[in-house]
């Protein structure tokens, strides 16, 4: 019995990305993907705008929902609900692509759960790269749900819940989304998207750091937000053995909401 590998493989059909997949908040727009083994993808799309390092985050979380939608067949009406993301450029700095250039993302889906063949929750790994050389890598962590398990766990978000404990030697700011914000897909949400929050902490690093290249940003979602309620947003450094890094929170109505860390040059 002999086994081929993913190299060995022959090139499969790319499919279109049905233009409802689209997230025009992401600053990307997706083409089309392929499988290339049972688990891994390459996905096309198109850069249009966004800034190192969450742009890696945003085009793996647009290639992870196509592919979950697409390959997997999570249904349209299906919650997807970001648990994590993380994400390291090649070269920190200001990305300098020009509106319009091509991208591919090397997708791999991670320990997919499968019930009863229907994906509810996985990780997926990337790299993005341009024909020029790799921008960098991402990875992200959903759960799809059905709309009546959405609404079991999902609960009231607003009521209030004893304060978290405090941070110590932390700036800290009030972050209220703007409407813009509060979107996904074009559509409007019940909530306060987890891009929209790691965006905040990130400009909450920059104005804090003097604009400093990031080098490495994670968060994980722990709650699930109000829409209308503002969050505070707290930040601290955490550098040890000669790292630069910072530790983040967002915090509404007293329940940690998200939490990360940020790795500067």
């Amino acid at each position: 019995m002999s086994v081929t590998s993913d190299e060995q493989r022959p090139v499969t059909t790319v499919h279109a990305i049905p233009g409802d997949l689209a997230d025009p908040a992401s600053g990307l727009a997706p083409a089309g993907w392929r499988r290339r083994a049972e688990h891994r993808f390459e996905i096309g799309a198109r850069y249009d705008s966004g800034d190192q390092p969450l742009v890696l985050a945003h085009a793996v979380r647009l290639a992870a929902l196509a592919v979950a939608h697409e390959a997997y067949g999570v249904p349209r009406g299906h919650h997807c609900v970001f648990r994590s993301l993380s994400c390291a450029p090649a070269q920190p700095g200001p990305l300098t692509l020009p509106p319009g250039t091509p991208i591919t993302i090397g997708l791999d889906c991670l320990d997919p759960d499968l019930r009863r063949g229907q994906l509810v929750g996985a990780g997926f790994r990337g790299e993005v790269r341009t024909e020029d050389g790799s921008l960098g890598t991402g990875q992200v962590d959903f759960a799809f749900l059905s709309p009546a398990v959405y609404r079991f766990v999902r609960g009231t978000p607003g009521e209030a819940a004893p304060d978290a404990p405090p941070w110590t030697g932390s700036s800290a700011r009030e972050f209220r989304p703007r409407p813009d914000q509060l979107t996904f897909r074009g559509a409007p949400v019940d909530h306060i998207p987890g891009m929209t929050l790691a965006e905040a902490l990130l400009e909450l690093v920059r104005d804090q750091t003097g604009g400093a290249p990031v080098t490495h940003f994670s968060s994980r979602f722990t709650g699930y937000t109000a829409p209308d309620t503002p969050c505070t947003l707290h930040l601290r450094p955490a550098g040890a053995n000669g790292t630069r890094s910072y530790e983040m929170l967002a915090v509404q109505s007293g329940r940690p909401v998200c939490d990360g860390t940020a790795v500067l040059s």
